[in-house]
């Protein structure tokens, strides 16, 4: 391996961790790497101080084609506000281009609230900042000679929408465990490890799409029945709402009731 700032090192393997701009799987798969499909929305997240006194609680805004939100948990320090709107095409703008997003998302929301408007006037988005394309990552293969990728660099389902963070966390594991009952044997390990995610990634990507329609409705009465069965939800006895959404496994438990495999690797001691 060669590097921009240091010396070259060699490496049995290497593992792309590097999110959804990948810089590794550029410079491995090339022009293969851009496999992304567009959902047609895109994730705004703000760091804010929790003036609201939020405690397990979320307040919402709800619009035709944009929804924006914040909340707060016990165990937190701050507030985190969260963006979601529609787009029918990209938006023009480089991924590290931090000004040009900022005023994207004020453009975006708008007029929507007064509340709203707070969150991101300055100096609230010289906080911690996150804004992207909710855009899934169509690959079959992320395995190439002795690079692998994990998570979003890999096979992003959508931010936001897909359960990426589960499937990351997951691949680790996986592909550790892969690697561990393959003896290093990098060829065979990545192999199990894309046969095993497999599966869970195409359902996540299906997943996501529903859910993009879901938590950003494009018509009054979308956002009507989002708000109407938030309150209900809400309204139900806490073990009432547990048990329905345990039997909700192809839904939004889908990611909370994988199934891990366990690998049992048998230690080797030396001389």
């Amino acid at each position: 391996m060669t590097f921009d700032h240091a010396a070259p090192r060699k490496f049995d393997i290497v593992v792309g961790a590097d999110g959804l701009h990948s810089n590794v799987r550029r410079l491995v798969f090339g022009e293969e790497a851009g496999q992304t499909r567009f959902i047609g929305a895109y994730l705004a997240v703000l760091s804010l101080p929790d003036v609201l006194g939020l405690d397990g609680e979320t307040v919402a805004h709800l619009g035709a084609g944009r929804t924006a939100a914040i909340y707060s948990a016990r165990h937190m320090d701050d507030a985190r506000a969260v963006f979601l709107f529609r787009r029918d095409e990209p938006l023009d703008y480089h991924h590290r281009d931090v000004a040009r997003q900022k005023l994207l998302l004020r453009e975006a929301f708008a007029g929507m609230h007064p509340q709203v408007d707070s969150w991101l006037a300055e100096p609230a988005v010289e906080r911690t900042f996150y804004f992207d394309s909710i855009t899934q990552l169509q690959r079959d293969t992320w395995s190439k000679g002795r690079v692998t990728l994990v998570g979003d660099a890999g096979y992003c389902p959508g931010p936001a929408v897909g359960g990426s963070t589960s499937l990351a966390v997951l691949g680790a594991y996986v592909l550790a465990g892969e690697l561990a009952a393959a003896g290093g044997d990098h060829t065979r390990a990545f192999a199990a490890y894309e046969r095993e995610l497999g599966d869970l990634v195409r359902k996540s990507r299906a997943f996501a799409l529903g859910a993009a329609r879901s938590l950003i409705p494009g018509s009054r009465a979308g956002v009507w029945a989002l708000a109407r069965g938030g309150q209900l939800v809400s309204a139900l006895p806490a073990g009432l709402t547990r048990t329905i959404a345990k039997l909700n496994t192809g839904g939004v438990r889908m990611h909370d009731s994988m199934t891990v495999k366990d690998y049992t690797v048998t230690p080797v001691v030396s001389g």
